[in-house]
């Protein structure tokens, strides 16, 4: 179980608050560019424990109906990587009152109206993990029809050039269109070298948040520690909301290794719910 924090401390995140944490001109170069980098922009006391809390994700269990871990292979070694744990925070407090509270206002002050959280994850990249082909998120949230979705990346460890970090794609969310794929759900390779790519380099504290139609991408981590983002994904409230009917749709049609029948195919499902990543 995650360490308890302070529920004097965290009552100020987890409700609906009529504060205003963003500016209008923050608001609009959103608008205007599909991402949104904050510096040094949590509270500090959530900012020192985003380290404790990935080190105990980490340490779960594969465990069938609960939260969902994700796995690649290392090109060198062969060896099995943990990339991803998905599903947690109806286990964890702490990080549920986090996103329900302050950043789920943040984000509906991005969409203009009241939003609601789609889906959580926390991605791990260890050393020589693979990076992310480059991609758009809008392709892996077609389960429900929404077309308006953003997510918020909370860096746990330095995103830099040699750790993987990620990079953004000016403007082109714009046109709300998928632009061509190559056949893992990638970008065209051939329009992705003609795209104006901005490098994102971030710590904990500071706060990223994206379009669902912006293309981004990672390199592989290079770095001699694993680099953990945690990804907390939005959509207005106004269009439904679709957290528990996502994750069932996902255990179904792309489950962790620990819930997988062996004589089942799951590619299909892995073509919405395995975008441009490195998971197997």
């Amino acid at each position: 179980m995650l360490s308890r924090i302070s529920k004097k401390f965290f009552s100020s995140f987890a409700m609906p608050s009529t504060q205003n944490y963003l500016t209008e001109s923050q608001i609009r170069q959103y608008e205007q560019d599909g991402f949104l980098v904050l510096k040094n922009t949590l509270p500090p006391y959530i900012r020192d424990t985003l380290i404790q809390w990935a080190d105990e994700l980490e340490s779960l269990p594969e465990t069938p109906g609960k939260w969902m871990k994700y796995f690649e292979v290392d090109k060198i070694t062969g060896k099995k990587l943990l990339c991803r744990v998905e599903n947690f925070l109806p286990f964890y407090d702490d990080l549920k009152n986090l996103s329900y509270g302050m950043i789920n206002d943040m984000s509906g002050e991005l969409f203009r109206e009241p939003s609601v959280i789609y889906k959580e994850k926390v991605n791990f990249k260890l050393p020589h993990g693979n990076g992310f082909t480059a991609h758009q998120d809008q392709p892996a949230f077609v389960s429900f029809g929404l077309e308006k979705l953003l997510t918020v990346l909370l860096p746990i460890d330095p995103n830099t050039r040699e750790s993987g970090g990620l990079d953004f794609a000016y403007g082109l969310h714009k046109s709300r269109e998928i632009i061509p794929q190559n056949s893992d759900g990638g970008i065209r390779t051939d329009l992705e070298a003609r795209m104006n790519w901005f490098p994102i380099d971030a710590a904990a504290g500071d706060l990223v948040f994206f379009d669902s139609y912006s293309p981004h991408r990672s390199d592989v981590n290079f770095s001699t520690f694993t680099r953990r983002n945690l990804y907390l994904t939005y959509n207005p409230l106004s269009h439904g909301s679709y957290r528990e009917k996502y994750y069932i749709e996902k255990r179904e049609k792309f489950p962790p290794e620990c819930e997988r029948d062996p004589n089942k195919d799951y590619s299909e499902g892995a073509r919405v719910f395995n975008v441009a990543n490195p998971i197997k």
